[in-house]
């Protein structure tokens, strides 16, 4: 679908639910990194783009004197979140978690959005890898700024909702998924250098497509293995005694725990890779650049074992099928792989995913062919 027909859809919700017409509107696409996972906590490099799958919302400001807003989600059925005024500054436990970070961000900013009603949607599958939580945090800060007539620096909003996650999500991410959302542009990638904190665009092919598989293992980066491996990564960086995007192979035998070791030895050459891939996009060196990218997935799988079965699967699999190369994305644990191909062979990744993967496992997958889109934005809404 669509951010208009997205929008026309959470438009109803609003109105079912409160009885009235919004005003204003946010839309926040996803992520799906390309290539560079695990590098971006460590100051490393990744290429990500934003996604043509959403969360959007729509609002309307309370009457004077209220003291909260309302939230209400397609997720959460009847159910109505309360967000006060005065931002809580720990978590509650529950989806409003990312909220009310972001909110508790403004505030600290010395920016008091108003009360009021909010209805939030979208397309965007949770669990799939592909940043449904930075997502709803970059869509709910476009929509405060729009709501308190106030805009932040792109780098601010990203950092902010990145706070939001740690401090009242409990997910030590780093800066991938919410600098993937806001910097998102249409047609290109984004090679983010994670230690400057800077973006720098590169085109994406048109001649050739991606295609994500979603495995329908669902994954939870709170659950603390993800948290585990920037432990790891951590204590790997001390064993060496410099930052892993400064180091090389030769630096991997100051490293005497084998674990640390395998673990540093990724996101060592996962940077390389994330270089090595954007030259062989604007080479359109197709084959290079599948070569990069089941090269990370083995890298992902092996030495910082993020990877589950279905995901291994479905990257070989896809390969065999016609796809140049495919990997895991994202946190891991679960999620989606990303396929790079040409147009010719998306219907067999279709077929892959909705006919021979379910005969494998006892997931439903769903494959999708994907653009890369502009990042998060607010609006004003017709009336």
């Amino acid at each position: 679908m669509t951010p208009d027909a997205l929008l026309v859809r959470a438009r109803a919700h609003f109105k079912n639910a409160f009885g009235y017409a919004p005003q204003l509107g946010a839309v926040a696409p996803g992520r799906v990194n390309l290539i560079g996972d695990h590098t971006d906590y460590s100051h490393g490099f990744a290429l990500p783009c934003a996604i043509d799958l959403y969360t959007v919302a729509v609002a309307a400001p309370r009457p004077m004197g209220s003291h909260s807003s309302r939230l209400i989600s397609e997720l959460s059925g009847s159910a109505v979140l309360e967000l006060p005024l005065v931002p809580a500054s720990s978590r509650a436990g529950d989806w409003g978690d990312y909220l009310r970070g972001v909110h508790w961000g403004f505030a600290q900013r010395g920016v008091t959005a108003p009360p009021m009603d909010i209805a939030i949607s979208g397309n965007l599958p949770i669990g799939a890898g592909l940043s449904s939580s930075a997502s709803l945090e970059l869509c709910y800060a476009s929509l405060l700024e729009l709501a308190a007539k106030t805009q932040l620096d792109l780098k601010d909003k990203a950092l902010l909702c990145q706070r939001a996650e740690h401090d009242f999500a409990g997910v030590p991410c780093g800066i991938l998924d919410q600098f993937a959302i806001a910097f998102g542009r249409a047609g290109h990638g984004l090679i983010l250098d994670c230690r400057a904190q800077t973006v720098s665009y590169t085109p994406l092919p048109q001649d050739v497509s991606f295609v994500i598989i979603d495995s329908g293992v669902g994954h939870d980066l709170a659950d603390g293995e993800y948290a585990a491996r920037r432990e790891q990564v951590l204590a790997a960086s001390a064993a060496i005694g410099g930052t892993l995007r400064d180091s090389t192979a030769d630096d991997l035998a100051r490293i005497h725990e084998p674990l640390l070791r395998r673990r540093a030895a990724h996101v060592i050459g996962e940077n390389i890779r994330v270089h090595a891939f954007a030259a062989a996009l604007t080479a359109g060196d197709w084959q290079r650049a599948g070569d990069l990218m089941q090269q990370s997935h083995a890298s992902l799988s092996n030495d910082f074992a993020v990877s589950c079965p279905q995901l291994d699967w479905l990257a070989v699999r896809a390969v065999e099928c016609g796809a140049y190369g495919a990997r895991m994305t994202g946190g891991g644990f679960g999620g989606s792989v990303v396929c790079l191909c040409e147009p010719g062979d998306i219907a067999a990744l279709l077929e892959l995913a909705e006919q021979e993967y379910p005969a494998h496992f006892a997931n439903t997958a769903v494959a999708r062919q994907i653009q890369a889109v502009d990042g998060a934005h607010a609006l004003l809404l017709e009336s």
